[in-house]
């Protein structure tokens, strides 16, 4: 899926892998602990650029339907721009969070 953000370069916006249920719980749980670490990990497993991989991992909810940019609190779809701020938010539901 083909993703941008009006905030943040790449203007004609990067690709985003199609991550199972599986993987998007990984790597948000990695990026809780480190976004380093998931961007090398992105890089790595994945064989994104670092350009892609430090925007999908900046662009990761850490809480699901909460803007990353301005705390917007009523975002319900996976893969958005906020409507109050237009950030991309890769706002994946996990179990628990």
């Amino acid at each position: 899926m083909k993703v941008q953000c009006k905030n943040c370069l790449p203007k004609e916006g990067i690709e985003v892998p199609d991550f199972t249920q599986s993987e998007k719980t990984r790597l948000l749980k990695m990026k809780r602990e480190s976004t380093i670490k998931t961007i090398k990990c992105l890089i790595d497993d994945y064989k994104l650029s670092h350009l892609e991989s430090k925007y999908i991992a900046l662009h990761m909810n850490e809480d699901y339907g909460k803007c990353n940019r301005c705390n917007y609190n009523e975002l319900d779809q996976e893969y958005l721009n906020c409507p109050k701020c237009g950030a991309l938010n890769l706002n994946w539901q996990i179990g628990g969070n």
